[in-house]
């Protein structure tokens, strides 16, 4: 058994329940206009895509997923107890699993696959690998979205070390070389800003506008002009490419 296998083995009551409180409908729901914001214009259009969320935790985004339209929307995650937390509160098509084995036998399956907050706890060579494994998973045309820790924010170490089990954080231009050479056709990659949906998150809105001005003001001072961005966290999206018609 690895450090890690003991980690994940308890990783909702050790980790999870003590930041984010026991897991609720509700408390999900309340996530919904931060993900309608960061992954809403990243989905598939039509709601019978294949989705799953690689590492999905307690289930949250695959709930937002289903209550957004998407009937085919699934999740895996390694721990048996985030699993068995979904599952309690009634959250279908959530099953425990090894990324590697169950997408093994699912070639070209998926219309999309999203990997929230799960890239950091590999090491490299077992990023590169999981991802080609992803990438024969997704079908042509298909999308792989990942969320990741932004090792350019000036705060990013509250999440790269803010879990014994991570290994590393990204940055724009490394996650943009890491979708390029695995093959994915025009990487993207996006802030984790706020999502307005009330007073309280209109005022962080305005503060936050306040926060990257300065930012890259300092950036700025030193480098002159560049495209920069201070979240913690980074999304990043990349397609498989189309198959060619021969005519």
């Amino acid at each position: 058994m690895t450090f890690k296998d003991r980690f994940y083995r308890s990783y909702t009551s050790t980790h999870i329940t003590g930041r984010k409180g026991e897991a609720t409908l509700q408390r999900f729901q309340n996530e919904f206009a931060t993900w309608d914001k960061h992954y809403g214009r990243l989905l598939p259009t039509k709601r019978d895509a294949r989705i799953l969320d690689v590492g999905c935790g307690r289930g949250g985004l695959v709930y937002w997923l289903q209550q957004r339209g998407y009937r085919n929307a699934s999740g895996i995650d390694l721990s048996a107890e985030q699993v068995n937390t979904a599952r309690g509160l009634g959250i279908p098509n959530v099953q425990q699993a090894d990324v590697a084995e169950y997408l093994a036998g699912r070639r070209g399956h998926y219309d999309a696959l999203i990997m929230r907050d799960v890239l950091e706890h590999f090491t490299r060579d077992e990023i590169v690998e999981l991802l080609e494994i992803c990438r024969s998973a997704i079908r042509p045309g298909g999308a792989l979205i990942v969320q990741v820790p932004n090792a350019e924010s000036p705060f990013f170490g509250r999440i790269r070390y803010g879990d014994f089990t991570h290994e590393l954080a990204f940055s724009s231009s490394s996650l943009t070389q890491l979708f390029n050479v695995l093959g994915f056709e025009d990487p993207r990659v996006y802030p984790t800003e706020p999502a307005i949906a009330g007073v309280r998150s209109l005022l962080r809105s305005v503060l936050w506008t306040g926060v990257k001005a300065f930012y890259r003001l300092l950036l700025f001072a030193e480098l002159g002009r560049g495209h920069w961005i201070f979240t913690q966290g980074l999304i990043a999206v990349g397609r498989v490419p189309a198959a060619v018609t021969r005519g």
